[in-house]
């Protein structure tokens, strides 16, 4: 009897298990909300495989300080502003309500073109499919490559510890 309700929880449940999920895409005209987030849809999406520098971050250029998070919010909401962007949802935290996802427009991936332009680093926790790329913004000095900056995921954290959390 133990062995039969093995074989059957085997069958009812394997199928849940290895079965492959559907895609979800988002696609829709979209608008920027901040250095490497989109509105699609309704929902927000945060651009994988990227770190830009935070909203409220500034990076050092030719001695003076430039909002470089600033910037780069403004050149994704110029790229993707009332544009039909297509996304593949990655993750989806319904707790958090977050949804991360690989976006496209026409075709090119945002991520991409935001750390070809110098807007963002590749997260190398998440890819390192941008790595080449990074290379050559980093070369041509492009956006944040033009700088001197503190990457995202430090400031983040000192900005943390200055706040006392």
């Amino acid at each position: 009897m133990r062995r039969l309700s093995a074989v059957f929880v085997l069958a009812v449940c394997l199928p849940l298990v290895v079965a492959p999920a559907r895609a979800e895409i988002l696609a829709g005209p979209a608008n920027g909300l901040d250095e490497d987030s989109i509105a699609v849809g309704g929902e927000r999406v945060r651009l994988w495989g990227i770190d830009a520098p935070d909203l409220g971050q500034s990076c050092n250029r030719g001695g003076k300080p430039w909002a470089c998070g600033r910037d780069a919010a403004r050149a994704l909401d110029r790229l993707v502003s009332g544009k039909t962007v297509r996304c593949l949802v990655l993750l989806r935290d319904k707790i958090r309500r977050l949804v991360v996802g690989d976006c496209t427009l026409g075709g090119e991936s945002l991520s991409r073109w935001m750390v070809v332009n110098g807007y963002a680093i590749m997260n190398t926790r998440q890819t390192d499919a941008y790595a080449k790329d990074e290379a050559e913004a980093r070369e041509a000095k492009r956006g944040i490559w033009n700088s001197t900056f503190e990457p995202p995921w430090e400031w983040r954290a000192r900005q943390k510890q200055l706040r006392g959390r």
